[in-house]
Parts: structure tokens; C-alpha cells; sequence
């Protein structure tokens, strides 16, 4: 069974490349069959259907999943895509050359997968950067110190505004708490340029 990777995507630039792109992708996940058959459990919402309405060839560009929660608001096109292994930022780099006004901001993360990863350098989209999950619930932060101050109520005890500091508490309290259901996690965003993001 794959290991499924989460990212959020957010296009900005020209209205009519936007409105262009936001009604291909509509109309694809509002037909009645799919594009070309799939296997998915959402046939329409498959992102090879996109890579060929783009004009490419979706053995050649990786697409191994679904996109969800499109939204065009504010000037911006929105969406959400759950893949196998990792995120499809092939699929990203070809929306960009098919609509050259377009630029792309993303928040990719997956637990099993072990990657979390962002391109929003300056948080204009996307400005978490650290994860705590600790019971009941797992909250995401823009700075270390609202991350540390978040781990530090939950275990009682003050926690230095490192990353370093912060995993060093979350794993001395999983040591000592060796029966809990629920052990404390703790995730640091990766900023990366497009030039790291690979293609498959």
C-alpha cells in the first residue's frame, strides 16, 4: 500500500489564465464519465484527466492521484490533491507552462511519507511552519515560538524557542510516557525552491 502525500495549492496571476484553468478542471470533475478510465475512487477528480486536457501525456507526468476542494476566490484558484508517495509537482510545472501569467504556492506534507515541504517562502499563502501533534488534537504554527509555548503547556515544563528544543521535549516525554496512546509529534516545514522540486 503507497504512502499518500496532502497538498494545498494556491495559482496566482492573469484573471483569464486563472478562470481558464479553475473551468477546464471543473468541467473534468463534472462529467458524467471520466476524461479516460480510471481506477480511482473519484474517476472525473484523477489528475491524468488534467495533464491530457492540458495537452501532455499522463504517463510522462506523474499523476497518481486526485485534486478536491477547487475554489476560484479573490483573484486566486485553489485546490487540494491527495497522491501516492509524494506530491505532483510535475503537474504544477506543467500548468505553469501551459499559462505562463500563473504562479504557484504549495503546502505539501504526508505522516508515513515523512516530508513536510512548502515553496511559500515568504507565508504569503501558506505560513506554517511547525506541526504539534499532542491529545486531542494537532495544531499547526507560523513561528517556533508559538510551537514551543503550545508543547510546553501541554507537558508542564518550559521549552528553550529551538527546533531543536522542541523535538529534544517531545521525545524526552515519549520516553517517559512509554504507554501513551497518543505520543507527541512534532514536524518542521522545509521551504524549497522550484528548482528542488522534482518532476516523478
Amino acid at each position: 500500500m503507497s504512502n499518500p502525500a496532502f497538498m494545498s495549492v494556491c495559482f496566482e496571476g492573469e484573471r483569464c489564465e486563472l478562470r481558464s484553468l479553475y473551468g477546464k478542471m471543473k468541467r473534468l470533475q463534472e462529467r458524467k464519465k471520466p476524461l479516460i478510465e480510471n481506477g480511482f475512487y473519484h474517476p472525473q477528480r484523477w489528475l491524468g484527466n488534467l495533464v491530457t486536457r492540458l495537452g501532455a501525456n499522463w504517463h510522462e507526468v506523474y499523476c497518481r492521484g486526485e485534486w478536491s476542494e477547487l475554489k476560484l476566490r479573490e483573484g486566486n484558484l485553489y485546490f487540494f490533491t491527495e497522491t501516492a508517495w509524494h506530491p505532483p509537482f510535475g503537474l504544477l510545472k506543467l500548468i505553469q507552462k501551459v499559462y505562463p501569467s500563473l504562479t504557484f504556492y504549495f503546502s505539501a506534507e504526508g505522516d508515513d511519507w515523512d516530508a513536510y515541504l512548502t515553496n511559500d517562502a515568504e507565508g504569503k499563502y501558506f505560513s506554517s511552519r511547525y506541526i504539534v501533534d499532542c491529545e486531542p488534537d494537532i495544531e499547526y504554527f507560523d513561528t517556533i515560538e508559538e510551537a514551543c509555548a503550545h508543547l510546553s503547556a501541554y507537558i508542564g515544563k518550559p521549552i528553550a524557542a529551538f527546533w531543536e528544543s522542541l523535538k529534544a521535549a517531545a521525545e524526552e516525554w515519549n520516553d517517559e510516557n512509554p504507554d501513551t496512546d497518543w505520543p507527541i509529534g512534532v514536524k518542521q516545514f522545509e521551504v524549497i525552491t522550484h528548482d528542488e522540486m522534482w518532476d516523478e
